[in-house]
């Protein structure tokens, strides 16, 4: 007599519980997507690539050097960035910082114009091949457009180089025997100014194989808190016993001398 009241109980547990399993089903991507979605902003860098000068319209032997940096919104675009690029570093950050960073790459583009002019200007001078001021002007606007897809003014100094080679006909990879890269601004004074990620971007020349790396010598000069970039690039060259060579050099000048000489002023620093 009691048989059927137990079948019905058992109908109605039964039924309760497919109510929960399907409001567990409905409830549980709905959980994955707000934990996905939900605002959580970071900035990131990552190793990137070296940049043959050639790339760009000039005939060089020399590369910058770029990284990959950005901002993530959530954890879904954190996690793609990742997968992507698995050496990223990750800081959080407001979301304000994302607009001020929007705006930092309008100033940065500015930046980078004027280190393009400081470069033409500057490679000349120095290779004293004298050209008229629209043969330079027209020079300075083909860079700043083939550069286009480049941000910041880190460019300066290895186009400097580069252009060097180009004006005098020399070539400083000895016939492509080394690999030269390196970063940082160009001045009006010729001078090299400081930069950021530098270990992204000593990461990324190691991992290009390059054999010179030329950084600003800011060690006396550099304006933030914090290592300069000399100091930062041969901390970071120690610390992962990186087999490229570290020089900082203080002007273009000085860079072009080091290039010029290398292996005998090489040599004259550390004889062996």
């Amino acid at each position: 007599m009691e048989q059927p009241q137990v079948q019905a109980v058992r109908g109605r547990l039964t039924s309760w519980q497919q109510w929960l399993i399907a409001l567990v089903l409905l409830l549980l991507p709905l959980s994955i997507a707000l934990y996905c979605y939900l605002p959580q902003y970071n900035s990131f860098s990552a190793p990137g690539g070296l940049v043959s000068i050639q790339d760009i319209g000039v005939k060089g032997s020399v590369h910058f050097v770029y990284v990959r940096e950005g901002f993530t919104r959530n954890r879904y675009e954190k996690l793609s960035v990742r997968r992507s690029y698995p050496d990223a570093q990750f800081t959080r950050v407001s979301a304000s910082a994302k607009e001020a960073s929007d705006d930092m790459l309008d100033f940065e583009k500015l930046l980078k114009d004027d280190t393009i002019r400081h470069a033409v200007d500057s490679a000349a001078d120095i290779a004293d091949q004298p050209s008229s001021v629209d043969q330079l002007e027209d020079r300075e606007n083909k860079l700043i457009e083939e550069t286009s897809q480049y941000y910041g003014n880190s460019i300066g100094l290895m186009l400097g180089i580069g252009l060097y080679e180009e004006e005098k006909h020399v070539d400083f990879s000895k016939l492509g025997k080394l690999t030269i890269a390196g970063t940082g601004t160009l001045e009006e004074d010729q001078s090299v100014g400081s930069v950021g990620a530098i270990r992204e971007k000593l990461r990324t020349a190691e991992a290009e194989g390059a054999d010179i790396f030329l950084v600003p010598k800011d060690k006396e000069t550099f304006m933030y808190e914090g290592l300069s970039n000399e100091e930062e690039a041969l901390q970071v060259a120690g610390e992962l016993h990186l087999r490229l060579r570290v020089v900082p050099v203080a002007s273009l000048e000085e860079a072009i001398y080091y290039l010029s000489n290398y292996p005998k002023y090489e040599l004259e620093l550390d004889p062996k």
